[in-house]
């Protein structure tokens, strides 16, 4: 990225609109320096619904637990903060509530699998020692 910070090598299209999806910067602003920094000035970040994230929360640790599965409570809230990403990205709609909690049975489903199929094949859902 260095060489294309120099002006060594081009920037591809693709690179530059992969960026402004990543960080919601305009490919304008990206490519020429000009025009709104962000794609959408008044675009705020997502709020957390506080009672969806419980719900999803509570899921995840009984099912955790019933799977013989103890984590330390970072592991537990990472755990919790991507199953709930999960669901929103599942839903048609994420700010309806009434699909979401029609969604958390998938989410269940999904969570067990992931754990059974690491169960199964120790070592592949762990980080390397360091």
């Amino acid at each position: 990225m260095g060489d294309q910070i120099s002006g060594k090598y081009e920037v591809k299209l693709s690179f530059i609109v992969a960026v402004a999806k990543a960080t919601g910067h305009s490919v304008a602003w990206l490519a020429t320096g000009e025009g709104e920094k962000m794609a959408e000035p008044n675009h705020r970040p997502a709020i957390i619904d506080a009672a969806l994230f419980r719900s999803v929360g509570r899921l995840v640790g009984r099912v955790h637990s019933e799977e013989g599965v103890w984590l330390p409570a970072d592991a537990l809230l990472d755990e919790e903060a991507s199953a709930y990403n999960a669901l929103i990205t599942r839903a048609d709609d994420p700010s309806d509530a009434a699909e979401l909690e029609a969604l958390l049975p998938w989410l269940e489903a999904h969570l067990r699998k992931r754990l059974r199929t690491a169960a199964a094949e120790p070592g592949t859902g762990k980080r390397p020692a360091s």
